[in-house]
């Protein structure tokens, strides 16, 4: 009975041990198409592109991070600036929130963060939204940000995410 308590017990404890200390790191490399544009207004629609290179870890019963660059094409600070680490802060239906935040210097730690403001990918990273207030013509507007190549694929896909994060997700209708 001892021998099976210790070789049942011993591989089962190092089994949650590795489980609870691995976090899971997936490799991620995409460009989505995207498009931009102010609070309800299709005219100011210009197309981009999302650039993700990094890592994401999704350890067991902690929080997940994304470590790695997020780059927005036509948003400065996205293109020139350090993007600091992601830090899942709520998750929801296999959609992902976290704050985006940029560093102007390489200093350890931060000196010149800036928020671009705050991003919802799934866990594939096919569906990407940001709801930002940073962009060269209308700084003191809500810019959207959401995977598609017109306006109604981009509303699409805001509305797609919003079903499935529900209520705190983007307020776009």
């Amino acid at each position: 009975m001892k021998r099976i308590i210790i070789f049942t017990g011993i591989p089962l404890l190092l089994i949650i041990i590795f489980l609870f200390i691995y976090q899971f790191p997936e490799k991620i490399s995409v460009v989505r198409t995207a498009v931009a544009f102010n609070d309800r207004n299709p005219d100011s629609l210009k197309n981009t592109s999302i650039n993700i290179e990094g890592t994401i870890y999704r350890p067991l019963f902690r929080q997940h991070i994304f470590k790695g660059s997020i780059k927005i094409r036509g948003i400065e600070k996205t293109e020139n600036y350090e993007t600091l680490n992601t830090e899942v802060l709520k998750r929801k239906n296999g959609i992902n929130m976290g704050n985006l935040i940029y560093n102007k210097t390489h200093n350890n730690p931060p000196q010149h963060a800036n928020m671009l403001g705050i991003i919802w990918f799934d866990d594939s990273f096919l569906n990407i939204s940001v709801l930002g207030t940073d962009m060269e013509d209308n700084q003191n507007e809500a810019i959207y940000i959401a995977t598609g190549g017109t306006y109604e694929e981009g509303i699409s896909t805001l509305r797609k995410m919003r079903d499935n994060y529900g209520s705190g997700f983007i307020n776009f209708e």
